[in-house]
């Protein structure tokens, strides 16, 4: 077992227990505000714009936009955390969510689009940093691996609804929309009731990207390929599904199965992320994602055998994101932990930018198994580099 340092309780000595756990548990089940933006919006738009003609290097370039948002602002989060609260932030995310959603439905422009991605992107960052750095500083170190399983199923659990309603009511028309907004307002609703119970945002948050990847780069690695994988399978999957010969409906219904093992995993990954080496824990979880795709052409006849390997493939896929914040934890004190859960989550998006776009390039170059090829490079170099640091270097050492 490695040694965990002490982690984020200074931020929350003016809380009362019962205040920590009301504002976690309020946070935690916000946290469905993420996934239901990325189940929904991702593949509706994806194939709204797969319907219109529109190459599949420019739907990811419009799946990407977000996440170019993110990374250019993410420095911003802290600044406002430190003038709103907390609470202030995750409200103001929730706010921006709706706005842009019901703009979608105004305009069939694609250009237009490209721009309320890039907006929507804001939203996301607010509610993603926000959320983070709050459950960094409310979790103590003998539940951080469980409670932060929590927090990926949730996130899960809300991709979860994006392609059942798909599936249900299809990709035409404003209403799939018009839902969207109203789950976001639905899964903002436990915040109404957090009032008072935010740790400190006024200290110093300072992000420094280069830093942390220094001091953490496996559990950097793992969020950068957690970003590839599953941005780059919410877009361009249903479209590989379809190009391989399904229907549209069961092609949308493949992120069902594979959310269904993200929200699942983190739970047991996050239990052994307390009673195991979390390096060890790391490159078992990319092991896993890199078999599952390599399986994924040879199964993709049978229906039963596809669902069963994508839900492994999603319950790893979400252990990078588990176990990375639960190494981060260990590592940075509690001063530092906003710092770094900023650019961890800076890292995720970097991968969710570029995750799209490869493969989209990769199926526009060989269709539709250029999107297999390039999931499988990504998968197998983060392996290569977890399993070179493990023996090679000690990132087991707190930061000072």
């Amino acid at each position: 077992m490695t040694q965990v340092t002490p982690a984020a309780e200074s931020t929350t000595v003016s809380l009362t227990p019962s205040q920590r756990r009301r504002g976690l548990t309020a946070v935690l089940l916000g946290m469905l505000v993420i996934g239901i933006n990325v189940g929904l919006i991702n593949p509706l738009i994806a194939l709204n714009l797969e319907s219109r003609g529109i190459s599949t290097t420019f739907n990811g370039i419009n799946a990407a936009m977000p996440y170019i948002a993110a990374i250019l602002f993410a420095p911003l989060v802290p600044r406002l955390a430190r003038r709103m609260g907390l609470l202030g932030v995750l409200f103001l995310s929730g706010a921006i969510d709706i706005a842009v959603i019901l703009a979608f439905t105004l305009s069939d422009d694609t250009w237009v689009w490209l721009g309320l991605r890039f907006l929507m992107g804001l939203g996301m960052l607010f509610h993603w940093v926000g959320s983070e750095i709050w459950v960094n500083a409310a979790v103590t170190d003998a539940n951080r691996g469980k409670i932060l399983g929590l927090n990926g199923a949730l996130f899960s659990a809300g991709m979860i609804c994006g392609p059942l309603i798909l599936g249900l009511i299809g990709t035409v028309g404003a209403l799939p929309f018009y839902l969207c907004a109203c789950l976001i307002i639905l899964a903002m609703s436990p915040l109404l009731f957090a009032f008072g119970t935010a740790p400190d945002a006024r200290g110093s948050h300072k992000t420094n990207l280069i830093a942390t990847v220094r001091a953490a780069p496996t559990p950097m690695a793992g969020a950068l390929l957690e970003g590839i994988i599953f941005v780059a399978l919410f877009v361009q999957l249903p479209i590989y599904g379809v190009r391989s010969g399904m229907i549209e409906v069961d092609a949308i219904n493949l992120l069902a199965a594979l959310v269904i093992g993200g929200t699942i995993a983190p739970l047991g990954i996050g239990w052994l992320a307390d009673h195991m080496d979390r390096r060890l824990l790391l490159i078992g979880c990319g092991a896993v994602t890199l078999a599952a795709i390599l399986m994924l052409p040879v199964v993709f006849g049978s229906t039963w055998m596809t669902w069963a390997l994508l839900m492994v493939w999603g319950g790893a896929g979400a252990g990078f994101y588990t176990v990375g914040l639960v190494r981060l934890g260990e590592k940075f004190s509690a001063a530092q932990l906003g710092a770094a859960t900023a650019a961890f989550v800076m890292a995720t998006h970097i991968g969710s930018l570029t995750g799209p776009v490869i493969a989209g390039i990769g199926m526009d170059l060989w269709d539709p198994d250029g999107f297999i090829v390039a999931m499988a490079i990504s998968a197998a170099a983060f392996l290569v580099f977890a399993i070179w640091r493990y023996r090679v270097s000690d990132e087991d050492r707190p930061v000072s």
